[in-house]
């Protein structure tokens, strides 16, 4: 276990930048502990702190007047065990300075309009960054500044207000300070909001965001004062193998941008590729444990992780596995990773010590398996929360739960179960949003016995093939006409009205399939044997359209 040096108050203020409006009682952030790690509150919680209490507390949901009660209580001397460094929140009451300045307790007022989950994540971040510094951890291909530090030289080269954003735009990797500069494009962009749509609208005319995605050139964007938007530079980052990583924004301030602040931008391009390669391939310390929890990367000792992560090592889990459905399917992957931050938020919500990891394109959490029913009415919250993200690209979440479990040790047997039932479910199937495998159990067996069939082409009826040609041959609809018959019992007018043709039709297709075939559907053996090996092309045939994970 490697212990973590805290970083400071101000250097917390200093990270969240425009997203701050105040800090309420400023003499108590100098006098104030310390921050090493940060956690999400809400009013159910407030007053149930642990007295091993987090340093930083992001206070979501809160009322005014439970707001300014706690934080008097905080002065108490029976409170001292219970004294965070930093309280975040977003309301502003009158007496709030009193308050704090009671509590002892630094506490910043962030704006409105700041998604929490940015909150957490640039907060989380700072720490992350001051953790990994001290383990030594260095840059590859000879770079030795990572993305804070990158932003500080470009800024200082060139005499712009600075931001790196990841590859979908919604979301800001790092940002130099903006001094009062910043122009509101800037500021709702650190905000974790989208900008003004008009002026978005405007960059999208002009080919500002099909540019940076294309190549490597600069663009340089003319100020708009109509908008108040100020002239700024653009570049695209992009890795070697041509996979676009994100962008360089460079905001003019009051002062004009350097004369040679477009060879300044091409060459912080390359390095911001090659730090963003090395961060795709190496995560940090904590984020890497934590996915070893689940059992990646040849898994943990649960003691160690246990210890490190301040998790009762055998406390009963509960494993939860979120997948996307629909919408685009080659942008799963990206779209997990850009709402990773959201389901983090929600978890820490939830659960203050609830772990989370994207791997592969699915998101997992780890919560303390306290109230089966409790859980399963969050999670059915959680997914229909993000119907209509933008992110999802117009995929819907799909989650399945394992609970309970003994202990961390069992997370990764855990995760294997998840995505069993998350893997052999297919998901163009009418079904429920939230599951498991004890509910599951059919789909899922049935799910991987056709998998396991997919593979072995000799176990596969011939006959069904000889009439899957004779379809394809004569233009005639054999095939789904047995499957939709077997799929009634054999019931011909339900089947008929399934395909939408007459009866007599019906009976006439599927005698004509059985003369081909050599097939008797009124034996019991044919007719399951039939439907197995329909079953199994249906499912190498949705597989072959993307439909189906075949894994």
């Amino acid at each position: 276990m490697v212990d973590r040096s805290p970083i400071s108050v101000a250097e917390v203020i200093g990270a969240l930048d425009t997203a701050v409006v105040r800090v309420a009682s400023m003499s108590t952030v100098a006098d104030t502990g310390q921050v090493d790690s940060v956690a999400v509150i809400d009013s159910t919680e407030l007053a149930t702190l642990p007295e091993a209490v987090t340093e930083a507390l992001l206070l979501v949901g809160i009322a005014d007047a439970d707001l300014l009660q706690w934080l008097r209580s905080l002065g108490e001397p029976a409170a001292a065990g219970r004294r965070p460094a930093v309280v975040l929140v977003k309301s502003d009451p009158p007496q709030l300075d009193e308050a704090a300045a009671a509590s002892g307790v630094a506490v910043v007022v962030i704006d409105p309009r700041a998604r929490w989950d940015r909150v957490l994540t640039t907060v989380q971040a700072s720490l992350d960054r001051h953790h990994d510094d001290e383990l030594g951890t260095a840059l590859t291909a000879g770079v030795d500044v990572d993305l804070i530090g990158l932003v500080g030289l470009i800024a200082h080269g060139t005499g712009g207000l600075v931001s790196i954003e990841d590859a979908t735009s919604a979301r800001v990797l790092a940002y130099s300070p903006s001094k009062g500069e910043a122009d509101d494009l800037r500021v709702e962009t650190i905000l974790g909001r989208a900008g003004p749509p008009a002026y978005l609208d405007l960059l999208r005319r002009w080919g500002v965001f099909d540019a940076i995605r294309r190549g490597n050139e600069v663009v340089d964007v003319p100020e708009h004062p109509e908008q108040g938007m100020r002239r700024r530079l653009v570049v695209g980052i992009h890795s070697r193998a041509g996979r676009h990583l994100g962008s360089i924004w460079v905001q003019e301030g009051l002062g004009p941008l350097a004369s040679d602040a477009v060879d300044v931008l091409r060459g912080a391009a390359a390095i911001a590729a090659r730090i963003l390669t090395r961060e795709l391939q190496a995560p940090t310390a904590e984020s890497q444990l934590v996915q070893r929890v689940f059992g990646a990367h040849g898994g943990v000792d649960a003691t160690s992780a246990g210890a490190y992560l301040a998790w009762p090592v055998d406390e009963p889990i509960a494993v939860i596995g979120v997948v996307p459905v629909g919408g685009d399917e080659a942008a799963h992957a990206d779209a997990m990773t850009s709402v990773g931050g959201s389901l983090r938020l929600h978890a820490s919500a939830f659960a203050p010590s609830a772990l989370t990891s994207v791997m592969d394109g699915r998101a997992y959490l780890l919560l303390p398996a306290a109230g089966a029913d409790a859980i399963t009415r969050w999670v059915g919250g959680l997914v229909r929360r993000f119907d209509g993200d933008p992110a999802l690209g117009g995929a819907v979440l799909r989650a399945a739960i394992v609970m309970p479990l003994a202990g961390l040790a069992e997370a990764p047997a855990g995760r294997a179960e998840v995505d069993r039932v998350l893997s052999a479910t297919t998901p163009d199937v009418e079904q429920t949003r939230v599951t498991t495998l004890a509910e599951s159990r059919t789909a899922v067996l049935l799910g991987e016995i056709l998998q396991t069939l997919a593979g072995r082409a000799d176990l596969i009826d011939p006959r069904v093939e000889l009439i899957a040609r004779y379809d394809a041959e004569h233009a005639t609809e054999l095939v789904p006409t047995m499957s939709a018959y077997l799929a009634v019992a054999g019931r011909v007018r339900d089947a008929a009205a399934a395909m939408g043709i007459h009866a007599n039709t019906l009976r006439y297709r599927i005698d004509r399939a059985q003369q081909l075939s050599g097939l008797r559907l009124d034996d019991p053996d044919d007719r399951l044997l039939t439907a197995i090996t329909l079953a199994v092309r249906e499912r190498r045939d949705a597989h072959r359209s993307g439909r189906v994970d075949m894994q």
